[in-house]
């Protein structure tokens, strides 16, 4: 099979490029504002340039972890999450339609509010923020489309370093010698992007459609996983001060007592944080 993923060059999008190429598949990969070498750019919000890439490249399946993350800027720019995280995903899956191709979509945990979880695929959504009310949007507009998966992970990180990285900036501050606020009061299920993408791959090719929830296997707070992280990597946990989600200035909600269960354990996650290999974030500037 030939895939095209759109937004490669995030966490996510290295993770799906390099699965798909371990597997044997014919990749493309398209970034917007991070080039990368063997990529092309693409701005998904415009319909022509989503037809001409489907043209150049003639998947067989389209993959999008494309997306405007930054839930604060959303929330100051709403028009612009929007156009980023509704109307792009939309032009790829009219194309895809068209096609007549399978879709990948990912979108987030934040489509819920974190009252009272961990959620599985068919609770009710219900964001508190910008962000999420447009990921749900966008999962309702390409389910529509038949031939779409809906992937939800939570809390993403990886052993690349790049400050998109949760892992790598907090190691970098550790490394620094700087404080480190984290809260006590979020919890959530970190989700590595490795098994997210493999995973994410078998479910597909396995004909899976609809939403499925693809998250690591443990709940950790904010600060949890911030004094994991720093015991791993043999750093103090001096620095790291325990605070509540109130006491920082976001312009956004976040869910609180959040985290994602799947209805479907054959595409569980099982790898933990304590699997992933620190020695790439250890050694990178």
């Amino acid at each position: 099979m030939k895939h095209l993923v759109i937004g490669a060059s995030g966490q996510v999008g290295h993770a799906l490029i390099k699965a798909l190429t371990e597997a044997g598949h014919a990749v493309g990969g398209t970034y917007l504002s991070h080039p990368q070498p063997g990529m092309v750019m693409l701005n998904m919000t415009d319909r022509d340039a989503v037809e001409a890439a489907f043209a150049n490249e003639a998947p067989d399946a389209v993959w999008i972890p494309g997306a405007m993350p930054d839930v604060d800027r959303c929330e100051r720019e709403p028009e612009f999450s929007y156009q980023v995280n509704v109307e792009g995903p939309k032009n790829v899956m009219a194309v895809a339609r068209r096609a007549n191709i399978p879709l990948v979509y990912f979108s987030t945990d934040y489509v819920f509010d974190g009252f009272d979880g961990p959620y599985r695929e068919n609770d009710a959504v219900h964001p508190l923020q910008v962000y999420g009310q447009h990921k749900v949007e966008a999962e309702q507009a390409l389910l529509a489309y038949g031939q779409t998966l809906v992937v939800r992970p939570a809390w993403i990180y990886s052993d690349e370093p790049n400050p998109r990285n949760f892992v790598y900036r907090v190691l970098s501050d550790l490394k620094a010698g700087k404080p480190i606020k984290s809260a006590a009061d979020q919890i959530n299920t970190p989700t590595p992007a490795g098994p997210l993408a493999r995973h994410a791959l078998q479910a597909l090719l396995d004909g899976h459609r609809g939403v499925l929830h693809l998250a690591g296997p443990e709940r950790l707070t904010r600060l949890a996983f911030v004094e994991r992280i720093a015991q791993m990597a043999g750093f103090p946990t001096r620095t790291i001060e325990s605070i509540s989600v109130a006491d920082l200035p976001l312009p956004a909600k976040r869910p609180l007592n959040g985290g994602l269960i799947s209805n479907h354990p054959t595409y569980a996650i099982q790898d933990r944080l304590e699997d992933l290999d620190l020695s790439p974030l250890l050694t990178a500037p």
